[in-house]
């Protein structure tokens, strides 16, 4: 299912440094963690608030069996499997983290890249096992030739999933139950050939003695049930034993969290709005923040189905307009004549206006191309984007909520743009783009979903300043001042609630301690207009 977290940032291309020597590598060694390696086991089972349905169309889903509450944890689990992603970097065996090419550790016992000999990793079975170790001591990394040993990482979340037979049969026995789509797979002629070549040949090569088609059926059960897990700069895939049943929705129910340092790699899943009894839990397995061509063309070929959920069903995706095109003809909002189908033309609401939908294929992939060009960092380069194509696409496309969404984190954060040095016209904008955003995403992730908990908390702090301003210019009354403050902490509230469950030591889970000290602070102002709330 590759479920993903959606508010990673869009990071720069890093080049590749073909065929180069590396030097610096230093010794590191998995023994002195081997203690760890039966760690971090499943907590007592607690009684389930969810039970097992099956359907032809869905197979194996889950359901609420009483009432859940924002917040609530469904399912808490040990990770099955954990390993790196298919086509990353050089990365950390450990922890997985990006590794700098040219100063790598060396694992003690089978020479394969760390990025330090006392990496938490090291002997988790969630990390760099002993039992990897063994096997990959007859198979050390050629460290001259850098492209094939990062071809070569391709192969390693599969072969941790196939050392799981003799290490732990339970892991496996659980892992096997899940579905593969060997069939579907093998029929659309591109999958299993790529597999054949990055993952059954090189174990073959390794001198490994498995099966061809068991390969592919691990190969099957990570594309189709991975999630991916990993905080800031540490990106990997992992296996649950129960999450794996949640049913994707465009408008997903839950949202999940894993325990990156924890020895298991615990995955958390929770409720982000109320359920009552029979309710369907879900998760999105494509981004949030995409059009219904992209999430549908994204599901269909990665995970073998076409979505026919709410919201891809509608062309207004619920009201939210997110694949809307503006008529050059009227100004009137451009949508699909019937979403589901891929071929079917697109029209204008109000006049006879029509676009092929292989034109519309055609503009959507040139201006994600030109989107995409644009450095992370650039205020400027987002800013120019949506002028530039503010008469072609409606203000909620989500390539302009893409856009809006960086710029909500750039403004107040990077060089020229500080939230205390921002003049008021772009402590106004940045109002503007997080309450944009947050129409959309009360609709597409709503509750407590982490893109709501981030840019509450962006949209709390020109207030804050806009509002502090006017106070020391005593440009603003005692009423206004209470109310402001009011609408400032209830936003302040929502986002220390929802990223409060993230772990702490990530970006989300930072951004939670600096709400609470906000309000904490806020609190000081009562001395002067009385109570807040």
């Amino acid at each position: 299912m590759n479920k993903k977290s959606h508010n990673k940032k869009k990071q720069k291309r890093r080049g590749r440094n073909d065929g180069r020597n590396k030097e610096n590598i230093i010794e590191g060694g998995c023994e002195a963690s081997q203690a760890t390696e039966a760690e971090g086991e499943a907590k007592p089972k607690k009684e389930l608030s969810y039970e097992i349905k099956h359907s032809d169309v869905m197979g194996r889903y889950i359901v609420a069996t009483k009432a859940l509450k924002a917040g609530e944890v469904i399912i808490e689990e040990p990770a099955l499997a954990v390993g790196p992603c298919s086509g990353c970097a050089i990365i950390c065996l450990g922890c997985y983290r990006e590794l700098d090419e040219a100063n790598l550790t060396k694992c003690a016992g089978c020479k394969w890249p760390l990025c330090s000999s006392s990496c938490f990793g090291l002997g988790r079975y969630t990390g760099h096992s002993v039992y990897e170790c063994d096997t990959l001591k007859a198979v050390p990394p050629d460290y001259n030739g850098i492209e094939d040993l990062k071809d070569s990482y391709q192969a390693l979340m599969p072969l941790r999933c196939l050392l799981l037979e003799k290490a732990d049969p339970d892991k496996w026995a659980a892992l096997s139950a899940m579905e593969a789509h060997n069939s579907v797979r093998r029929a659309r002629g591109d999958i299993f050939p790529v597999n054949d070549r990055n993952v059954v040949q090189r174990l073959k090569k390794w001198g490994l003695d498995y099966d061809d088609e068991e390969i592919h059926t691990v190969c099957g059960i990570l594309e189709v049930n991975a999630f991916e897990v990993g905080g800031t700069g540490a990106n990997a895939r992992a296996l649950y034993d129960a999450a794996f049943l949640l049913a994707h929705d465009c408008t997903p129910s839950t949202t999940h969290t894993d325990a990156e340092r924890a020895p298991a790699r615990t995955l958390t899943v929770r409720a982000a709005i109320p359920h009552e009894p029979g309710d369907l839990i879900s998760l999105c397995y494509a981004y949030t923040l995409q059009g219904t061509l992209r999430r549908r063309e994204h599901l269909k070929l990665s995970k073998f189905f076409e979505c026919a959920c709410k919201r891809c069903s509608d062309p207004t995706e619920l009201g939210t307009y997110a694949s809307a095109f503006c008529c050059p003809r009227c100004g009137a909002r451009v949508l699909s004549s019937a979403p589901l189908i891929a071929t079917a033309p697109w029209r204008c609401e109000r006049c006879p206006y029509e676009m092929l939908a292989t034109a519309v294929q055609v503009l959507i992939k040139r201006l994600t191309e030109e989107f995409e060009q644009i450095d992370a960092n650039d205020v400027l380069g987002y800013e120019n984007f949506l002028t530039k194509y503010r008469n072609v696409l409606q203000e909620s496309h989500y390539l302009c909520l893409s856009a809006k969404h960086s710029l909500s984190q750039l403004y107040g954060k990077v060089t020229e743009y500080m939230i205390h040095e921002m003049p008021e016209e772009k402590l106004h904008r940045k109002v503007e783009i997080c309450r944009d955003l947050m129409k959309v995403f009360d609709v597409i992730e709503p509750g407590y979903s982490r893109l709501r908990g981030i840019t509450l908390y962006e949209l709390h702090a020109p207030l804050m300043v806009l509002t502090t301003r006017d106070f020391e210019k005593k440009a603003i009354t005692k009423d206004n001042l209470r109310n402001r403050l009011k609408e400032i902490v209830s936003y302040l509230s929502q986002s220390a609630l929802i990223l409060a469950f993230e772990p702490r030591h990530t970006p989300e889970g930072l951004m939670a301690g600096a709400a609470a000290d906000a309000l904490r602070k806020i609190k000081t102002w009562e001395q002067i207009i009385g109570k807040i709330s």
